[in-house]
């Protein structure tokens, strides 16, 4: 029984304590402590896209190439368009609703139909900075009605063939149009334009240099892995192919990096695991700057998803509060009975039971 289970365990550094934890160290694996197998199910991979494929197609290949009961992405990339796109595997392919609406960075070569000078191409970029009014191309995923886009930043990367070869660096929010924005920007320039090329280098946290890997080279990683498979689950015999294997198939937690967060006390799992939503004398650390109506991560001591939820308090209104629900419980990823019910922490550690439940007002 460990009451502060700290090696095991998320860096705690910038959560605010509430209660001391009341976790056990049988209870439960530290997400990237799982085997390949579980990894499978409860992971990603930051696949880089080759020109070619449907999103559709990559994330079947990955399926078939992994053994995943199923895959899902981040966000669809048209058929020639390369870069980041992150696959949910297994379970994990339900948080991707939640990468969806997270924000994009493309590179773009834009080809203006008739030259245009330096000056008039920066013009155009800071013109389509900030909110855009964008009506959505006539073949997309969306209803086809006018609506705003915020485009953070776009840098001018390259000017050549006196304007007509524009590359640029566009970050934007999700559902941005990057073929539309292009040839919104060549009718403000009054000669046309249209998108050449486009490569998503970042989706959410995710960059193309954050551990992203082709399916091709994915194939291979998997074959040689299972060729030189012994069966063994132990960390520390591992072959060097599942350890490359694993630099590449990450545990689902860590696409969660953006999200504010709630750790609970084992004892508290069961109920959620049911889809119970989470009072207050459950939590033991949480994020500082949490708000209400914000979408949370809930997790155990050792830092596995529990649920995602939706927070019913502030930060401040949990640590001031002795009881009430603190977060609704909107997608439920642990399965029932991992970890075991209150009867198992009472019987077994029957003592610091009592002694957590006082401080937490429980007794």
């Amino acid at each position: 029984m460990n009451k502060d289970n700290m090696s095991k365990s998320e860096n705690f550094g910038n959560l605010i304590l509430k209660s001391t934890q009341f976790s056990c160290d049988e209870l439960g694996v530290v997400p990237i402590e799982r085997t390949i197998e579980e990894l499978f199910d409860r992971g990603f991979v930051n696949i880089d896209k080759d020109c070619g494929p449907t999103s559709h197609t990559v994330a079947d290949s990955v399926k078939h190439i992994l053994g995943s009961s199923k895959t899902g992405h981040s966000g669809t990339l048209d058929p020639k368009v390369t870069g980041t796109l992150v696959m949910g595997l297994g379970r994990a392919t339900r948080l991707m609703e939640y990468m969806l609406k997270s924000d994009k960075v493309y590179v773009c070569l834009m080809y203006v139909h008739k030259k245009v000078s330096r000056d008039d191409i920066e013009k155009a970029l800071k013109k389509f900075t900030g909110t855009i009014m964008q009506m959505p191309p006539i073949v997309s995923a969306v209803k086809r009605q006018l609506r705003p886009r915020t485009i953070y930043s776009i840098d001018l990367l390259d000017y050549s063939d006196e304007g007509q070869n524009v590359l640029f660096k566009v970050s934007c929010q999700h559902g941005t149009y990057i073929r539309k924005l292009c040839s919104d920007m060549g009718e403000f320039l009054g000669v046309g334009a249209q998108m050449a090329e486009l490569r998503r280098t970042k989706a959410g946290p995710f960059t193309e240099n954050d551990f992203s890997i082709s399916c091709d080279k994915l194939r291979n990683l998997h074959d040689l892995y299972l060729m030189n498979d012994d069966g063994s689950k132990e960390l520390d015999k591992m072959s060097r192919f599942e350890i490359e294997l694993r630099k590449y198939v990450r545990p689902m937690e860590d696409l969660l990096c953006e999200f504010k967060k709630i750790y609970v006390h084992d004892s508290s799992i069961d109920s959620l695991s049911h889809g119970y939503d989470l009072a207050v004398p459950g939590v033991s650390r949480l994020s500082p700057d949490i708000k209400k109506d914000e979408k949370i991560a809930v997790l155990s001591s050792k830092g596995e998803l529990i649920a995602m939820g939706t927070a019913i308090m502030d930060s401040d209104e949990i640590m001031k509060a002795s009881g009430g629900m603190c977060s609704t419980i909107d997608k439920v990823f642990m399965d029932v009975g991992y970890y075991p019910k209150i009867d198992y922490f009472k019987e077994k550690y029957p003592e610091q039971f009592i002694v957590s439940r006082r401080e937490r007002g429980l007794e």
